[in-house]
């Protein structure tokens, strides 16, 4: 064998070693987000909790609500996809409250460790910050958003 065809074979194998690093990197990255996960605040509403529930298989449930004087006001549900790479969330509805109808909005992951992350919606650049719950289900009303 030549010098050339060992050199050769040597980077396209270090390539192979790096792609499957970055693909197992990215791999491990969406999976972070499974679960559940729950914040408060929108950007036209400071005062509407939510829960996001990502499924491994790429699609989201989530559910928003505003509590006044210890009582449910406004309910929503939204159902989609979502897909998370090179540090951008990704969530794009089909439905709300059931009926057809779209979102397409992408985040910025600014800091995702531990049972938090913190990404920011790219247009209008609102900071949300969600916390892992263990099952899918708000606290009540009395506790707060």
């Amino acid at each position: 064998m030549t010098f050339l065809a060992i050199l050769r074979r040597s980077i396209l194998g270090a390539f192979g070693i790096v792609f499957l690093l970055v693909q197992g990197a990215q791999g491990a990255d969406r999976a972070f987000f499974v679960g559940n996960w729950y914040g408060v605040g929108e950007p036209d509403d400071p005062s509407i909790s939510y829960i996001d529930s990502y499924q491994a298989d790429g699609t989201f449930h989530s559910e928003f609500r505003k509590c006044e004087r210890g009582e449910v006001v406004w309910h929503q549900t939204e159902t989609g996809k979502w897909s998370f790479s090179n540090g951008v969330l990704r969530m794009i509805s089909d439905t709300i409250d059931g009926k057809p109808d779209r979102f397409d909005n992408s985040y910025t992951v600014e800091v995702a460790s531990g049972d938090e992350f913190r990404a920011r919606l790219q247009d209008p650049g609102f900071l949300f910050i969600e916390r892992r719950l263990a099952k899918f289900e708000f606290p009540p009303c009395y506790v707060g958003a």
